[in-house]
């Protein structure tokens, strides 16, 4: 028995695979491959898969990440071939290694953010930025809660121009503390009270401590 763990991409129209999809389409994958996948026991047993970090849906991404298990060790060559030759268009895997850190480490990710409209998006983002705070709702076990999310915001690198605003941004992600990228970005637009667009989001890198990147 072998763990593993794919790195792909997942671009264009398999942008609006659900999770829930995209886990038939990975079983999907492994079993068309005829590689050795490793069932769980008991009275039900079913493909282990595991994805450390859901990407919401409409989302682009050029890091996801796939842990599976193979009742015996193959070469990650062999794997990354048969597995880019049963999956759609839009997602491809990217390497095939053993999984070097935990789920629980991750801690951040990195986006591309770009906006689209009919007027100059700079000065809206600015007067967006220059708020105290910036609060979104959050749903959690408890009910509905209120969270500031300007302090979580890192902009690592904007451009603007051709009726376009394009962000670098790097946000809270992993199970101690999320921020969707998408509620972000309905924010800013809630708050322009203009008619803005978004043009694409991407995300392009996760991290764990040290903003060393998850492998």
């Amino acid at each position: 028995m072998k763990d593993y763990r794919m790195i792909f991409t997942k671009t264009g129209m398999s942008k609006y695979i659900s999770h829930l999809d995209l886990n038939r389409c990975m079983f999907r994958a492994i079993r068309r491959s005829g590689l050795p996948a490793w069932y769980t026991e008991g009275f039900h047993p079913h493909l282990y898969l595991m994805f450390p970090l859901a990407l919401p849906l409409g989302v682009e991404s050029l890091c996801e990440i796939m842990d599976f298990r193979l009742n015996e060790e193959r070469p990650e060559k062999e794997i990354l071939e048969k597995l880019n030759a049963e999956l759609p268009e839009g997602i491809q895997a990217l390497t095939i290694h053993e999984p070097k850190m935990q789920a629980q480490e991750i801690i951040s990710a990195e986006y591309q953010l770009c906006f689209r409209s009919e007027m100059n998006l700079l000065p809206l983002w600015e007067n967006f930025m220059q708020q105290p705070e910036i609060f979104i709702e959050k749903k959690t076990k408890k009910g509905m809660i209120q969270i500031d999310i300007h302090p979580l915001m890192n902009i690592k690198h904007m451009t603007s121009g051709n009726q376009k605003l394009c962000l670098t941004l790097q946000l809270p992600a992993g199970s101690t503390q999320n921020v969707n990228i998408l509620t972000v970005a309905e924010k800013f637009q809630k708050c322009a009270f203009q008619a803005i667009s978004i043009k694409n989001i991407r995300r392009t890198k996760i991290f764990s401590e040290n903003f060393q990147e998850f492998f």
